[in-house]
């Protein structure tokens, strides 16, 4: 009994390694992640939906589902938004 608990451990023992290694060990020709592209990719997320938001009020606009007024706040509201973006992206690329 005592032979088949230590063998059971063993071999847990050895899938756990298994199964952690490659997550414990980077290889050497991988280069680190870069904490900037996964800024940089939300905010170009981020930006894209704002452009498609600003593409959508234009349209309802057009439509005629928003007045001038609604329009006028709506949109430069988004703009201001995605100038915001903009400039928080090109920080990012000047860094």
């Amino acid at each position: 009994m005592i032979t088949g608990t230590i063998v059971f451990a063993a071999v847990t023992l050895v899938v756990v390694v298994a199964v952690a290694w490659p997550l414990l060990v980077r290889r050497a020709d991988e280069a680190p992640p870069d904490p900037a592209a996964g800024a940089r990719a939300a905010i170009d997320e981020d930006l894209q939906r704002s452009l498609e938001a600003i593409r959508e009020i234009e349209m309802d606009h057009r439509a005629g589902n928003l007045s001038d007024d609604d329009f006028a706040q709506l949109d430069a509201a988004e703009r201001a938004r995605a100038v915001e973006l903009m400039h928080r992206a090109d920080e990012i690329d000047t860094t």
